[in-house]
């Protein structure tokens, strides 16, 4: 059998149609999916009706499963599932609600950054009709293939420092206090005295894929504290040039989600942003599993 893939325009998000994720799936089609995720970093499922252990079980399929870092927004009964939502029982938050609001690639803050992220639609806020929510995702393999000779040379072998406080002061700019108290929200006072201390991670800027061998620029956006052996203002600037490059229109895919879509993509191979153009009442609940690193700790 050859899936049937309906391709984007771009070089990722294309859609695999006609697979039920909920029945069975053979060896050799699951191996032609397993080949466009390799080769494409962003593929997606529509109309899929699964419960948390079809989604487990089909995550397994690619090898082991990794937890998110926050325990808290992990399903209790179900803990390889990261729950991300924004909304509320009895006060509290059920997931994370503000999850991904920044280019990035998933838990850069681990020395081995997971192989890619598998995220389920369970219900997307629409607004008048029109759905909200949506995420971009960016190729940073195709913005690889496509880097001019300079920037290329200046790139290549060199390593970005990734810092967690960098993210988190980045992160605290740009969210919005409560316009009736001034203050922050009491899940944002949460967040800021439960983070934890500060981590340094080194990361290459060009990360080669351990199973295609594919090269891809390796960023995430607020989250670079330093380029290793420039200077502050040449590691901005260095930084600035790169994100640029990546988030040119040609290398974006942007998914509108409906409910029962599932979207895969790869941790190396591109970025992805969510735009959070939605709040209360508008209900937002996503069901995400991690595979984890291909990489041995």
């Amino acid at each position: 059998m050859t899936i049937d893939i309906h391709y984007a325009d771009a070089p990722l998000g294309h859609e695999i149609r006609g697979i039920d994720l909920s029945q069975p799936i053979s060896d050799d089609v699951f191996a032609e999916i397993e080949a466009a995720y390799d080769r494409y970093g962003v593929v997606l499922f529509r109309g899929q009706n699964l419960t948390p252990d079809q989604q487990i079980a089909f995550s397994k399929r690619f090898g082991k499963l990794t937890q998110y870092v926050v325990d808290r927004y992990n399903m209790r009964t179900h803990p390889e599932i990261f729950v991300v939502s924004n909304v509320l029982k009895e006060g509290k938050a059920t997931g994370l609600a503000d999850a991904g609001r920044y280019w990035h690639t998933d838990m850069w803050v681990t020395a081995n950054p997971p192989r890619g992220s598998i995220l389920y639609a369970i219900e997307v806020p629409v607004d008048n009709g029109v759905p909200k929510g949506d995420t971009y995702f960016a190729s940073t393999a195709a913005a690889y293939d496509a880097l001019p000779d300079d920037l290329r040379q200046r790139i290549e072998g060199r390593t970005a420092v990734f810092s967690s406080e960098a993210y988190f002061k980045a992160r605290m700019a740009r969210t919005p206090k409560d316009p009736v108290t001034g203050d922050y929200t009491d899940s944002v006072k949460e967040r800021m005295q439960q983070r934890p201390k500060e981590v340094f991670q080194q990361h290459p800027m060009v990360k080669v894929h351990p199973r295609t061998g594919r090269k891809s620029i390796y960023y995430a956006e607020e989250a670079i504290d330093h380029v290793v052996g420039l200077s502050p203002e040449e590691s901005m600037a260095l930084l600035d040039e790169v994100r640029r490059h990546i988030l040119q229109p040609q290398f974006i895919y942007r998914h509108v989600w409906a409910v029962g879509d599932m979207v895969m993509w790869d941790n190396i191979s591109c970025i992805h942003k969510a735009t959070g153009d939605f709040d209360l009442p508008l209900h937002r609940t996503m069901h995400r599993t991690t595979l984890a690193s291909l990489v041995a700790a």
